[in-house]
């Protein structure tokens, strides 16, 4: 079986990718974008350049495609350019397993099943951008293609396959060792789960036939507020010097509330469990 994983050099698809590198019976191939490149064996290709694409593409004819590329306030040009390149390429016959995000519920009243309608942030919004170019890929994925796997996860965190750890978690540990306090809000909700568990999932759907929508992460959700009180304990520092922060906002820079998910339905598919 031939994989190609687009984005293997971020800190999602790099646990992916040396993941199914140890996978027997599996060919894998890998994309990266800027220089540094995690390993030494990946190809740079441009997914929004039309020619750099179907050239790579071409001459890698995957079985499967794993597309981990994740680009913040671009994402809406990497999903009209990048992954439409990839569902114009794709055969019947090639499977997607395609990572989304908790964000397209804008509305902000979880937690939420994989039945439950996507929604978009208003065009103003300070992260439309993002939000709403998850949900216009899936809406791509669905009436375009049979068979794919799309995980909905929310914030990843935790040290990945080649010892990178999350942004944030990196940032409070950075604070915490200046003898410094971080406040996070605790009317935020979400479904955290731990890159190495998602990367183990996905390299599990890449095996087998299971195909749709599928909800990834832990049966339990917790506040900014409690989760990151928990990644201070386990960074050898005191709770209490993660406080909570004000939970005012602007109009325009509201973020939703509660995106937690229900997981129930993917713990009946894979037999990854979830930290």
């Amino acid at each position: 079986m031939k994989v190609c994983v687009f984005g293997a050099s971020g800190y999602l698809g790099a646990s992916v990718y040396q993941l199914l590198k140890e996978t027997p019976h599996t060919d894998v191939v890998g994309t990266y974008l800027k220089e540094p490149a995690a390993f030494d064996d990946l190809y740079k290709v441009d997914v929004n350049d039309p020619e750099s694409f179907s050239e790579f593409y071409k001459e890698t004819q995957p079985d499967v495609v794993v597309w981990s590329v994740m680009s913040g306030p671009d994402e809406d040009e990497l999903i009209q350019e990048g992954l439409r390149h990839l569902i114009t390429h794709i055969t019947p016959q090639t499977k997607l397993v395609y990572v989304s995000s908790d964000f397209v519920f804008a509305d902000g009243y979880g937690p939420y099943t994989e039945d439950d309608s996507t929604s978009k942030l208003p065009g103003e919004h300070v992260l439309s951008t993002y939000a709403n170019a998850k949900v216009k890929a899936e809406n791509f994925i669905t009436q375009d293609l049979s068979n794919y796997v799309i995980l909905r996860v929310g914030p990843i965190y935790g040290e990945n396959k080649i010892g990178k750890i999350d942004e944030q978690t990196d940032q409070l540990a950075s604070q915490l060792q200046l003898g410094k306090t971080e406040a996070f809000r605790d009317d935020l909700i979400r479904t955290f789960v731990h890159v190495e568990d998602l990367a183990k999932v996905m390299t599990e759907f890449v095996q087998n036939d299971v195909t749709g929508i599928y909800h990834a992460g832990p049966d339990k959700s917790h506040s900014f507020y409690e989760f990151m009180q928990q990644m201070a304990e386990q960074t050898g520092y005191h709770q209490e010097l993660v406080e909570k922060a004000p939970e005012d906002e602007e109009v325009d820079k509201e973020v939703p509330k509660n995106i937690a998910l229900n997981t129930e339905k993917i713990s009946q598919v894979v037999k990854q469990t979830f930290r």
